[in-house]
């Protein structure tokens, strides 16, 4: 690939999964109470853009009824809600019970039904997304399966999503992708191993369709560099359809944080050389290697400076860098014929009401969870303080 050295337009959402929603019917009050009020604090003379969580009921409704797509079409039209992606990677219920290892199922390997569910979620993009301003529209959807699944297992029905968002394109002018999101513990989790996907399964001809979700809490649990792990992308011709802006714990000792979260906490270690020694994909039932000497743990914290320990340090480095990378200057691919787009940053911290209890209300905030703007972590004192006083009684139990 090459560049041209222009800087494109920063395009920053939020991702809707932080709302407890799991239905059509549940996501309406969603949409009319929380999503506009953040609008209205936040973007209140522009575009707000959005990712849609959609789930295996909010799918399947849509897919059978047009005229619910034409509502929900409607509705992000007449209130300015660009719809920038769909998050279809978890498709049970994802808040109010445990969730674990479910987020991954059905896998894309034991049957059709992660295919299908795929294929849906790129149809109704293609009829709901919104390219006014200039970003990608994808679908992130997990990248394989909890290991030992391997990449072989995974493959016909990544390239099988990815042969559909062609064929949508080609039918429908609509240019949507899949993109595959990397996570601790997946067939597909670090850089290198999403190099290895691409350059042994992909074809040219879908490069344009298949493409990841770099999400920042899953690579920099993993101690990667992201800023680096973009350039080795970029070399090799893989597209970045979207950045997932969030943070991880880090601590130099381990110390258990939500033990009754409905989620998991992958967690890794490392030595003093950098030298992984430990992973556990949730919190390790022993005590860590004597060698550890920094751990990170998937939990998507605020993405502002709090008093909790986390890798905000990391974040900023890296949202600090971004306009320097390739994905975020003019970029045309050797293997792409598609103009150059922007790649949106969308804010996820959907564990916030697990961190804060289920009393808060997300509409009343500036952003749930966040205090960033363009390219940049805001020092938010008064909201961090906040924070701070809420979660001091759940933080260690």
């Amino acid at each position: 690939m090459s560049s041209t050295g222009q800087s494109q337009p920063v395009v920053l959402g939020y991702a809707l999964n932080a709302f407890p929603y799991h239905t059509l019917t549940e996501l309406w009050p969603v949409l009319e109470t929380d999503v506009l009020a953040i609008k209205q604090r936040v973007f209140p003379d522009a575009p707000f853009p959005i990712e849609l969580r959609v789930s295996a009921p909010i799918v399947a409704e849509l897919t059978r009824d047009p005229a619910t797509v034409t509502r929900l079409r409607e509705f992000f039209t007449a209130h300015e809600l660009a719809l920038v992606s769909l998050n279809a990677f978890v498709m049970p219920r994802f808040h109010g019970q445990p969730v674990k290892e479910q987020v991954y199922l059905p896998a894309w390997h034991t049957g059709t039904e992660r295919l299908a569910f795929t294929n849906h979620s790129i149809d109704l993009l293609a009829q709901l997304g919104d390219a006014r301003l200039g970003s990608v529209l994808s679908a992130s959807v997990p990248f394989g399966a909890l290991k030992p699944v391997s990449m072989e297992q995974i493959a016909p029905h990544i390239l099988a999503a990815g042969a559909h968002a062609r064929q949508v394109h080609e039918r429908t002018g609509r240019w949507c992708v899949v993109g595959l999101e990397p996570e601790p513990g997946l067939t597909v989790e670090t850089t290198p191993e999403i190099i290895r996907f691409f350059d042994a399964f992909v074809p040219a001809e879908l490069r344009a369709y298949l493409t990841v979700n770099f999400d920042l809490s899953h690579q920099l649990v993993q101690f990667e560099d992201p800023l680096d792990s973009l350039e080795q992308l970029h070399a090799h011709d893989i597209r970045v359809s979207k950045v997932h802006v969030s943070n991880p714990a880090e601590m130099t000792q381990l110390e258990k944080f939500y033990e009754d979260s409905i989620y998991l906490h992958q967690t890794v270690g490392i030595d003093q050389h950098g030298e992984r020694v430990l992973f556990s994909l949730d919190w390790p039932a022993t005590p860590p290697p004597a060698a550890a000497t920094c751990f990170r743990v998937h939990y998507h914290l605020p993405v502002f400076p709090s008093a909790f320990p986390s890798a905000i340090e990391a974040v900023a480095r890296f949202l600090s860098g971004l306009p320097r990378t390739p994905y975020f200057c003019e970029t045309r691919s050797t293997v792409d014929p598609h103009p150059p787009v922007t790649v949106p940053l969308i804010i996820e911290t959907y564990t916030w009401p697990q961190q804060t209890g289920p009393a808060e209300r997300h509409g009343h905030q500036y952003l749930p969870g966040t205090a960033v703007d363009g390219f940049k972590v805001l020092p938010c004192s008064s909201r961090s303080d906040d924070y701070n006083e809420k979660c001091s009684r759940r933080r260690l139990v």
